[in-house]
């Protein structure tokens, strides 16, 4: 009876580490995600840096500045879960760069560690370049190609300033889930379901060059994967 009892027990500190672990890990990326994507609604998003690195110092994992280039690095672990088994080791790895002392990028690396190698990943950025003459900062690519793709592993996103508020959502739309989920997720088309799914064209799905959510649109500043010219 003592052993079932322990048991029982041991049941339920292991459900509440689980849900305990899962809610505070979601939150503290929801929380991160929501406060990178206000950087660009501020009139000056690098003073709105400034109290996003101070309202997120705890998460500040790394900093490396370099002349007038300086890179911040803001992580969010499911490591109870992980360290328990309960699910696969995932991050959110925010990372912002400024140049010259005014916001360059702002954006975020999202894996789900499933595989030893080729654990999918997801990397958003988004550029900051409303003040410049020589481009327009409203482009929007990805990387594949297409809103519905095979398994992949890879996936990039990368969008200008002004950029539409419907791309800029779609972009941002991460599935957190994947922090708590008992398998991990698999693929791209499940840490970001909004711009990538994992199954045939259907025929009613207009995937037209102009589609906004089937293609890179627009497509003038490059393919995703090749650095921006910002600098």
């Amino acid at each position: 009876m003592r052993l079932f009892g322990l048991v029982s027990l041991g049941l339920v500190l292991a459900c509440a580490a689980m849900a305990g672990g899962a809610i505070h890990t979601h939150r503290q990326a929801r929380i991160l995600l929501e406060n990178l994507k206000r950087l660009d609604t501020n009139s000056d998003p690098s003073s709105s840096f400034n109290t996003f690195r101070e309202k997120h110092r705890h998460q500040l994992a790394n900093q490396e500045c370099r002349d007038d280039f300086c890179q911040y690095e803001f992580v969010v672990k499911n490591w109870v879960l992980s360290t328990l088994r309960l699910a696969p080791p995932t991050e959110l790895r925010a990372r912002v760069t400024v140049f010259h002392r005014r916001l360059d990028a702002a954006g975020v690396d999202y894996t789900s560690a499933i595989f030893k190698e080729n654990s999918p990943v997801v990397h958003v950025q988004e550029d900051f370049c409303a003040d410049r003459t020589d481009i327009r900062c409203d482009h929007f690519a990805l990387n594949p190609h297409g809103r519905n793709v095979g398994p992949a592993w890879n996936g990039n996103i990368e969008f200008g300033q002004l950029a539409t508020d419907g791309q800029k959502q779609a972009a941002w739309a991460l599935n957190l889930d994947c922090l708590a989920s008992r398998h991990g997720c698999t693929d791209i088309s499940q840490l970001t379901p909004k711009l990538w799914k994992a199954s045939p064209t259907p025929k009613h799905l207009n995937c037209s060059p102009s589609s906004t959510l089937c293609g890179a649109t627009p497509l003038n500043q490059g393919v995703v994967g090749v650095k921006s010219p910002l600098h």
